[in-house]
């Protein structure tokens, strides 16, 4: 069975391992990728910091005792652009499964958790950004009701709360 818990200190090497694996996986979807090892613990420090100065968190999935996904939620974002809508929204940072449970429902868990958090953080929106060329990633965010709000390399996709 599959629980959803929240990061704590003591996850941080599998926490490193699994931010790790989806840097490795994007790779082939972006050139311009620095190898995984030459940066993982500088961004990982930066994407806990992130999620730390916006209020947000780290959630982990656990499936027989071993962790085995996360989701990084930054809570509370201010709009970038004077025209946008001045209500903070929550982002997605980072979403990852490993590969062969995939298509199991952690993912899924791991979505309706941070959603419930952006709720709770009373924000109107979830946004979160997807290299427009991973396809199954694309497919996975609109089944939970993303819509796609621009085009390009990487493609921003938004779901109000």
């Amino acid at each position: 069975m599959t629980t959803i818990r929240p990061y704590s200190h003591a996850d941080h090497a599998v926490l490193r391992d699994l931010v790790l694996e989806l840097h490795e996986a994007l790779r082939p979807y972006d050139a311009d990728l620095a190898t995984g090892e030459a940066i993982i613990d500088r961004y990982l420090d930066r994407l806990l910091s992130r999620v730390d100065e916006t209020g947000g968190a780290v959630y982990l999935a656990e499936d027989e005792g071993r962790v085995v996904g996360y989701v990084c939620v930054r809570g509370s974002v201010a709009p970038d652009e004077p025209d946008e809508r001045q209500d903070p929204y929550s982002f997605m940072a980072e979403l990852f499964v490993r590969p062969e449970l995939r298509r199991s429902g952690i993912g899924s868990l791991l979505v309706e958790r941070a959603e419930a958090f952006a709720r709770e953080a009373g924000a109107y929106k979830m946004e979160l950004n997807v290299l427009a060329r991973n396809a199954s990633a694309l497919r996975f965010y609109e089944g939970h009701g993303y819509a796609p709000s621009c085009g390009g390399d990487e493609q921003t996709n938004v779901k109000c709360a």
